[in-house]
């Protein structure tokens, strides 16, 4: 691990510059945090007017501090963080925390600071933590770090959390006694402008004390370089990413139908789903999921048994299990029978179990015994909802003593006090869930996990061969390809085109080489969408009817004030379907390929999906199948479907175009066209370089 970032979290020495006297001000509060928490190592706060504070003995300068400084605290103004800063690393300081607010947050001449300070940091090969953040925390024994301004004491768990928000990680950590959420490590990364989430990610990879790690972001800095280790194998641990910003005003403004149908959100959450990462849309989401992973055995496979004593939230939690994926386990004759023995007469025996509202501690502990002894069951959810004759407590520690390698996901739905007396009473202490529709997601993301982890090492070979031929090409040409280029372009990766001829306005008359049907295109740089100008008419048979239909388009983009500059003369491809593949650089996660419903209506089918161009035979096989027009042209109502790995090539090829020519922009095959005969034409391409 490297010990710049490891200083962040286990650090022996720390200082805190600008350390204050006056209660209430964040140089005060962050440092009675650090004592209050019990922090093992030695404390030199730094404050020119103090002897001491806290208990601490004070320095007037960070020049006074003899000893080593593995980990620096900044809580100075603005006006002196940049000469703070400056006497850290004359001193030999290599982690730094900046605290302070005021930089890119606020404008240019904030941006213009942060940028002088982390010049200065790299010269000196010192790693920065912010500015604006919160600060570091490791709740480990060994430790006992609460190096931030929010006084309350984090109990330990293996989990890493990332937060970019400062005041989401403090609303997160001052709701740890009412959300018994608990991690390991807590860092606020702030403005990001030297350590981030990649940092994280790789350091967490390496730290023995972390099994899981969850980020809270607002922005990738490098999402490639985010999803690269796990595509190819070197994150094992489960990452859960809550990132925020899901609205359509992100979309990205391109020239083709792939770039506009490509928004930033749809990117990141196809690319996440892809590397294996789990995506949340709340806090409680995440920190239930890590409960899963930390606290209960993984289950094989996607079969549920619900046991309940109440019909609405068994309900609830049947209808969150089928919309995650996961399906109602059936019971074999042996388990109905032993059911039949324990359940009351006016309850359910079959899937969900009701049990009714008197049914017991004994009662729960014998039926849920009873499912998970069932081979055809994986996990049960086992449902309590308080009733007045029932106490809680002895149900719940009934069903947490069962010994089983299935795990068992408690919903408990009790009267307040109740969590008090759990708290007190349970040792070791079990996360239960308070909702019945939580455990749902919590299952389907342990398996999502295990799924992928078990794909990623399969293919972790293919991936590093992908990589490798990453950008290793360049196309000669600007802005957008001609047709001649294009077409150049496309045979060389082995794109299928019909046959077809450049041929200028005044060649017409003479033009031959293509037996009729045809399609004529005139070409303008001006414009990219040719049928929206009138500029595209099929189906000619006969010279007669080009020599019209070239007219037709020159009148046409005449009175819109244009000129045709060549047509493209293709033959004629009736299409039985129309699908779209394109591909764009995303400015954060690269290479990106999509597939969908494809022809003029692109953009209102909505039926597309995304996937890094760094993809496998297999991923595009489900990409197709997962699309409206895969489930088609696969073959509906007796019709003879399309052989999908000859579609599959068709966009490995177009992947490998993207990601082996590093100018290549944007393309767009719209339509590929399916014939009648089944056979694939990619008869419009666009490329663009720069």
């Amino acid at each position: 691990m490297s010990d710049k970032i490891s200083n962040f979290f286990y650090p022996e020495t720390l200082c805190v510059a600008g350390a204050s006297t006056k209660e209430k001000s964040i140089g005060y509060e962050l440092l009675k945090s650090i004592k209050v928490y019990g922090y093992k190592g030695k404390v030199f706060p730094v404050n020119p007017k103090a002897d001491d504070i806290l208990g601490y003995k004070c320095f007037n300068s960070i020049e006074a501090i003899k000893e080593k400084i593995d980990l620096a605290i900044v809580v100075v103004p603005k006006r002196f963080v940049e000469t703070t800063v400056a006497s850290l690393l004359t001193q030999g300081v290599k982690s730094i925390v900046i605290v302070t607010a005021g930089f890119r947050e606020t404008g240019k001449e904030g941006a213009e600071l942060e940028e002088k300070i982390l010049s200065l940091a790299k010269k000196a090969r010192a790693r920065v933590v912010g500015p604006n953040c919160m600060g570091v925390i490791n709740s480990l024994d060994s430790v006992k770090l609460n190096a931030t301004f929010v006084a309350e004491k984090p109990e330990t768990e293996a989990v890493g959390f990332l937060s970019q928000s400062g005041a989401l990680g403090a609303a997160v950590i001052n709701s740890l006694r009412e959300t018994e959420i608990r991690f390991a490590h807590f860092i606020s990364v702030g403005n990001k402008a030297d350590i981030n989430e990649n940092d994280l990610l790789r350091f967490w990879e390496k730290d023995k004390n972390i099994n899981v790690t969850t980020y809270y972001l607002e922005s990738f800095v490098d999402g490639e370089n985010f999803i690269k280790p796990f595509l190819t194998g070197k994150i094992k641990k489960p990452a859960i990413v809550l990132k925020a910003g899901r609205s359509k005003s992100g979309m990205k403004a391109a020239s083709s139908h792939t770039g506009a149908l490509g928004s930033k959100d749809k990117v990141v959450d196809a690319l996440l789903k892809q590397a294996g990462i789990i995506r949340v849309d709340t806090i409680s989401e995440m920190f239930n999921l890590v409960k899963g992973f930390e606290n209960f055995p993984a289950p094989k496979g996607n079969r549920i048994a619900v046991v309940t004593n109440a019909g609405g939230p068994a309900i609830l939690a049947v209808d969150a299990l089928q919309s995650e994926g996961l399906e109602l386990a059936e019971f074999s004759k042996k388990t109905l029978q032993k059911l039949n023995e324990i359940v009351p007469k006016e309850g359910a025996k079959n899937n969900p179990v009701d049990l009714l509202p008197g049914a017991t501690a004994d009662v729960y502990t014998e039926v849920n015994k009873t499912v998970l002894a069932d081979k055809n069951v994986d996990a049960v959810v086992s449902i309590f909802v308080e009733p007045v004759m029932v106490a809680p407590l002895p149900v719940v520690q009934s069903v947490i003593n069962i010994k089983s390698r299935k795990p068992i996901y408690q919903v408990v739905m009790p009267l307040p006090e109740f969590w008090g007396e759990y708290k007190k009473n349970q040792k070791p202490f079990i996360p239960l869930f308070k909702n019945p529709e939580e455990p749902a997601k919590v299952i389907s993301g342990l398996l999502f996990h295990n799924k992928k982890l078990s794909e990623r090492k399969l293919n972790k070979k293919l991936y590093a061969d992908l990589f490798a031929e990453y950008n290793t090409r360049q196309i000669s040409g600007n802005e957008l390809l001609d047709n001649k280029a294009t077409l150049s372009l496309a045979r060389k990766y082995g794109i299928p085109i019909p046959k077809n001829r450049i041929v200028l306005p005044e060649k017409i008359k003479s033009f031959s080489g293509i037996d009729f049907p045809l399609v004529i295109k005139g070409i303008n740089k001006s414009f990219t969408h040719k049928s929206d100008f009138g500029a595209v008419l099929v189906n000619i048979k006969n010279k007669k009817e080009l020599q019209i239909a070239s007219k037709e388009i020159i009148d046409s983009l005449k009175k819109k004030a244009l000129t045709v500059d060549e047509f493209l003369i293709q033959k004629f491809v009736k299409p039985k379907f129309e699908l779209l593949i394109g591909g764009f650089r995303d400015p954060s996660f690269g290479p990106v390929i999509m597939f969908g419903s494809g022809g003029k209506y692109v953009d209102y089918l909505d039926d597309t999906l995304i996937r890094s161009a760094f993809i496998t035979e297999d991923e595009v096989l489900s990409m197709i199948k997962e699309t409206v027009i895969g489930k088609l042209i696969s073959g509906v109502r007796g019709e003879k479907g399309v052989n999908l790995k000859s579609v599959a090539r068709i966009i490995l090829k177009s992947a490998k175009m993207l990601r082996e020519n590093k100018n290549l922009i944007e393309f767009d095959i719209n339509p590929l066209i399916i014939d009648e005969n089944l056979k694939l034409s990619a008869v419009d391409i666009r490329i663009k370089v720069g």
